[in-house]
């Protein structure tokens, strides 16, 4: 038997969970030691990226509005927050 765990879990906030989708499901993953974890705040817009380092999350980027986000791990991709909306 062979656990399987994403490589990347993406949190989308809304109002009536944001609490929760920052600190207790954040803190969940970090227990589990997930790759990465993004939040997207539709109501920024906003997109904030942790990667598991040496035992913890550590920020690795963040893009508001028409700002571009590059990301390598655990997959290379561009975002630009405003564009998740169209």
């Amino acid at each position: 038997h062979t656990s399987l765990r994403p490589l990347l879990v993406v949190e989308i906030l809304s109002p009536s969970t944001r609490r929760i989708d920052l600190a207790l499901k954040r803190s969940r993953y970090e227990a589990a030691a997930l790759p990465a974890c993004w939040v997207v705040d539709p109501d920024a817009p906003e997109i904030v990226a942790w990667e598991w380092r040496d035992g913890e999350y550590v920020e690795v980027g963040r893009a508001t509005g028409g700002g571009a986000l590059s990301i390598t791990q655990p997959f290379a991709i561009d975002l630009v927050p405003e564009r998740l909306l169209d």
